[in-house]
């Protein structure tokens, strides 16, 4: 399973959403997903090096993703004390916003292709 340091995290993908302490747990999970989705792909040994860090960043999308539903999801409105907010309600399911996540970086990769290659 491909793994990625906290410091990728946060000095190449530039998080700040997740804390070094939570990020463990958070990163094992959405590697687990990446892998999950390319079929195994994202933790060949063979990935080349653009590759690679498109699946890392995937990682760190999908983490930050997981971090969200995690703490409840996107607010839909909130009200205190008179002064209200409305955020506009997410129409996606969270397992959607999850593959949306991941599919930014890996959707032009090849990676999630669930056909078979055939060498022709």
């Amino acid at each position: 399973m491909l793994t990625v340091d906290y410091e990728f995290y946060k000095n190449t993908y530039h998080g700040n959403k997740i804390s070094e302490a939570a990020w463990p747990a958070f990163s094992r999970d959405a590697a687990a997903y990446v892998d999950k989705i390319t079929f195994g792909r994202a933790s060949a040994d063979g990935l080349d090096g653009a590759l690679k860090q498109a699946c890392q960043m995937a990682v760190c999308a999908a983490a930050e993703e997981l971090q969200t539903q995690d703490a409840g999801g996107v607010v839909a409105s909130a009200s205190n004390d008179g002064y209200s907010e409305t955020y506009i309600a997410a129409s996606q399911t969270p397992g959607q916003r999850l593959r949306a996540s991941v599919g930014l970086w890996l959707d032009n990769t090849g990676l999630l292709y669930r056909g078979v290659c055939c060498p022709c």
